[in-house]
């Protein structure tokens, strides 16, 4: 059930029961420039800033922003940040120059932080709290190549990079990577980033190469991480993984959760926050109950939703929620009444998998119904708040 509720954090959008890989990443892409598109005319900005590593992430970013700056007039800025020496620099070049390509209008600079980052370190030698080590260090380069992104974007936005696998983890830095105006790519899992970008024609040594920060503190990602990206992606696809990784990874993810939130405040307590769940029983006939049932979920996508009944629900609803998990969907969402208990096979209990989730309220659907009725009981029964949602409930049609 954890990774039911990760996935939900997470929200890596995997709506692709019926879709091939490659329709999913088609509509994934199309979906990627229209929303960059959309947040470039809403906010009025005049263009966008990336920082290009020579990495995957930031030539999808790039070639995404490349499509998107393009249709809406606006520019496209790319910059180097090198610090010193880098020694796949060429990579970055090669990455720009195939942005370029796609869009001729983008400009590229290429700006040293070596003294910034030289600078930075004397100024803080010696100071109470600085110890200099590794982490330290590494951490210090993506702030100040972020400060610098921000330096260049006057009425300009700043794009990140940051994805679902990443986020899980918090593998960036806070208030460097991680502190961008807009994450065209947030949605995607690593592996899916790699299908996408060959479709822009990335360079294929980037390709080809191991992920890595590059801030001196690993040689890869994965080394770092102590996790393989394979595994990564698979959890957040909604697949079952070995138990000492899926611990790991779900260690990490409770560890990292103050990136994920604003700064905690009296207004933001993100760490006392409860999930909401929305249980849906039993099938729907009425047409005018199933569409306020499928716009009081698309309305909540933070919302957890699991149904409960003998079947999955009709094609129809499922089709339309917009927010699920990838298939089989019985696997997470559906809980079946067994001996008057919702139950399913990978979880057990359904209260029990509430409780141990720390889940506050609870909003009900569905047909009225013995099902419906047991379910409230078992619920307010074990000290849940549940609501039943008037507009989305209907008799059973005998």
């Amino acid at each position: 059930m954890k990774q039911r509720l990760i996935l939900n954090d997470i929200s890596p959008d995997f709506k692709r029961d019926t879709q091939t890989s490659e329709e999913y990443i088609e509509k994934k892409k199309k979906q990627s420039i229209a929303f960059v598109e959309h947040y470039l005319e809403w906010s009025g900005a005049k263009g966008i800033v990336l920082g290009m590593s020579g990495g995957v992430d930031s030539f999808l970013v790039g070639a995404l922003c490349a499509v998107a700056c393009g249709n809406t007039n606006r520019k496209l800025h790319l910059v180097l940040l090198p610090n010193g020496q880098q020694s796949d620099i060429g990579d970055a070049h090669a990455c720009a120059k195939r942005i370029v390509e796609i869009n001729p209008q983008t400009v590229c600079d290429s700006v040293s932080i070596a003294g910034g980052y030289a600078g930075a370190v004397s100024d803080l030698k010696g100071a109470t709290g600085f110890s200099g080590d590794v982490y330290t260090l590494g951490n210090l380069q993506p702030r100040l190549r972020m400060m610098y992104q921000y330096a260049l974007s006057k009425g300009m936005l700043v794009a990140g990079t940051d994805h679902a696998t990443e986020s899980i983890t918090g593998f960036y830095t806070k208030y460097g990577d991680g502190g961008s105006d807009i994450n065209p790519i947030q949605e995607l899992v690593k592996d899916d980033i790699y299908e996408m970008s060959k479709m822009f024609g990335v360079p294929e040594a980037v390709l080809k190469k191991q992920p890595a920060a590059g801030l001196g503190i690993s040689a890869t990602d994965e080394e770092e991480l102590g996790i393989r990206y394979d595994d990564i992606c698979a959890y957040l696809k909604g697949y079952k993984i070995a138990d000492d990784v899926r611990e790991k990874l779900e260690g990490i993810y409770d560890r990292s959760a103050h990136k994920r939130a604003l700064p905690a405040s009296l207004k933001d307590e993100y760490y006392v926050k409860k999930p909401t769940v929305h249980i849906h029983v039993g099938q729907i006939s009425d047409e005018r109950i199933l569409r306020t049932t499928i716009a009081d979920i698309n309305a909540h996508p933070e919302q957890i939703v699991l149904y409960i009944g003998e079947y999955a629900p009709e094609q129809a609803f499922y089709d339309e929620i917009i927010k699920t998990v990838n298939t089989p969907i019985a696997h997470y969402n559906m809980f079946c009444v067994k001996d008057k208990e919702a139950v399913n096979e990978t979880f057990g209990n359904l209260t029990d998998c509430l409780k141990r989730d720390m889940v506050g309220r609870v909003v009900v659907s569905g047909e009225v119904g013995t099902a419906l009725s047991d379910a409230v009981v078992w619920l307010m029964h074990n000290g849940f708040e549940v609501t039943l949602l008037k507009d989305c409930l209907t008799r059973i049609k005998k």
